[in-house]
């Protein structure tokens, strides 16, 4: 009834016809960094569709059987579709291989017919396959789902043909009747920000975190703070889009890096610290007291390790990760101010990166807040993020101020041979580009002199900052005692930033932190792009 000359001429078996309406989906690329070479992520498939014609079947139980062999289907299910003598049209089974469908016709069965399909095919199987996603079924529509192939599916499925044609009693088409035809516009070509290279040993180091310290998942995310571009993004469990109907969690198929919500922690407190500097408030070298505890509303806040540090610097307050330190400079910014900053960072929208299913928090007005609020948002506790918002608000730190929204496609390649390049695009100026260097300048201390060590690749600058947050209980107020997500996030060379990079373990096991789990993490897929960038070291490395 929907379409039905449409679908009715697909199912004349005509090669011609199929190719004239359908149209071939756009391909997925990574292009080499130094080659230029373009590497196929997705491409397309001819299979085959084998369906039958009731009408024209003459033996329903015997053609079952036959059929049941070579489709490895049940017999009682094929002849229950052959028995619907009213049915012109009755889909037995997608996705058959050409050997078997010459199998089938040399069988020369009635009323069994052959139609082409395009599959989507991923020659790299679980390679990049949160940025990917797949194709689907929606509602009994076929189209991209998650990532690029449902950010980007009106561009890559292209535009339907059409067909109508005069019909005879039997429902035959005929071919000097009447007829009106569009033919097909083949999808667009999509070609990837993402290195091939990073983006391999991304996925290994992290998958390799996972399983050593024993987390529920874990996330990387590599971002050019200059463009915006995204090197590389893996979670960990991922899976085979080519089997995604085998995926027995739906969870798994959620992109972490730009759907979970999550509470950062200390790794936030560089965004709280910044926005100080930039008020003038505060500079590296101000001086507080840190008593190893405070007190707010009926609260006490105490630093992680319940220790006083005395008289700190505002950079030893990032080195140390001290909460205490980070609650006076809240107190000193007020409501208002530590609001406005937050939401000019990003963190009250979407980072607007082009992969399916991004969400946001939204943050509760200020006026809302108790003190206790505005306390514990200094240290990252009360405020829920996503992985690609903290990295898209510390590259803002890494490339002088300014809010680039992240983006993985490249370039565009349109059916006809166009090529558009996807540009840029700057938000906002967030705060001065000397307040920029000046954080960066502390960040770099946290790792030489600071919890940040663990991260410390000889020779070059990295800037950074550790977390370890707590997960709010699922049914009700507080934290759940057992559940803590670890992280480190940085960039470097700090004298002109390649990347900014975040990586997050969900409940790793054990009484680990940021600065054991995560941040080695982290020295291990830097070293990795210092030597393929080429990047050499800016001091002396010891021996």
């Amino acid at each position: 009834m929907i379409r039905h000359d449409y679908f009715l001429a697909l199912a004349s078996g005509q090669q011609k016809i199929y190719e004239d309406l359908v149209p071939e989906r756009g391909r997925i690329y990574i292009e080499d960094r130094f080659t230029k070479n373009l590497y196929p992520l997705a491409i397309n498939k001819r299979l085959t569709l084998v369906y039958a014609i009731p009408q024209q079947v003459q033996d329903t139980g015997s053609t079952a059987d036959k059929l049941a062999g070579i489709l490895e289907l049940p017999a009682n299910e094929i002849e229950d579709k052959l028995n619907k003598e009213d049915d012109l049209y009755e889909p037995i089974k997608h996705r058959v291989t050409d050997d078997k469908v010459e199998e089938i016709k040399n069988l020369d069965l009635s009323g069994i017919r052959f139609q082409p399909e395009d599959w989507r095919y991923y020659p790299d199987g679980e390679f990049a396959s949160h940025i990917l996603g797949f194709v689907g079924y929606v509602e009994d529509e076929k189209r991209g789902r998650y990532g690029i192939e449902g950010y980007y599916n009106d561009l890559l499925a292209g535009k339907e043909g059409y067909l109508a044609m005069d019909k005879d009693a039997a429902g035959r088409l005929i071919s000097m009747g009447d007829k009106s035809f569009a033919k097909a516009e083949d999808g667009t070509d999509l070609v990837l920000t993402v290195d091939r290279f990073i983006q391999f040993k991304v996925e290994q180091k992290i998958k390799e975190a996972v399983e050593k310290f024993g987390a529920q998942r874990g996330t990387v995310i590599i971002v050019n703070p200059h463009t915006g571009e995204v090197i590389a993004l893996a979670n960990f469990p991922n899976f085979n889009p080519n089997k995604y109907s085998e995926v027995e969690d739906a969870e798994v198929f959620s992109n972490s890096a730009v759907y979970s919500l999550y509470e950062p922690g200390s790794a936030f407190k560089p965004i709280i610290m910044t926005s100080a500097l930039d008020l003038g408030l505060v500079s590296p070298n101000t001086v507080v007291e840190d008593s190893g505890s405070i007190k707010v509303d009926e609260f006490t806040i105490r630093n992680f390790d319940g220790g006083a540090n005395g008289k700190v610097t505002m950079t030893q307050i990032l080195e140390k990760s001290i909460n205490i330190g980070m609650v006076q400079i809240a107190q000193k910014m007020g409501r208002e101010r530590v609001y406005d900053y937050i939401d000019d960072f990003g963190f009250n929208e979407l980072s607007g990166i082009d992969l399916d299913t991004e969400t946001s928090s939204e943050l509760e007005d200020y006026q809302l807040w108790s003190d206790a609020d505005l306390a514990t948002v200094s240290f990252g506790q009360g405020i829920s993020v996503t992985p690609i918002q903290l990295v898209t608000a510390t590259s803002a730190i890494a490339n002088g101020g300014k809010l680039i929204q992240p983006h993985v496609v490249k370039k565009i390649v349109r059916s006809a041979g166009e090529e558009e390049v996807v540009a840029s695009k700057e938000t906002r100026q967030v705060i001065s580009s000397s307040v920029a260097a000046t954080t960066g300048a502390m960040m770099v201390s946290v790792v030489e002199n600071g919890f940040g060590q663990p991260a410390k690749v000889p020779g070059y600058k990295i800037a950074g900052k550790t977390g370890t947050a707590q997960v709010p209980n699922k049914n009700g107020p507080g934290y759940d005692p057992s559940q803590k997500i670890t992280s480190f996030i940085g960039f470097a060379p700090v004298e002109d930033p390649q990347f900014v990079m975040l990586v997050k373990l969900d409940n790793p096991g054990g009484d680990v932190w940021g600065a054991s789990t995560a941040a080695p993490v982290f020295k291990e897929i830097a070293e990795e792009i210092f030597r393929y960038y080429q990047i050499p070291p800016s001091e002396e490395i010891k021996k």
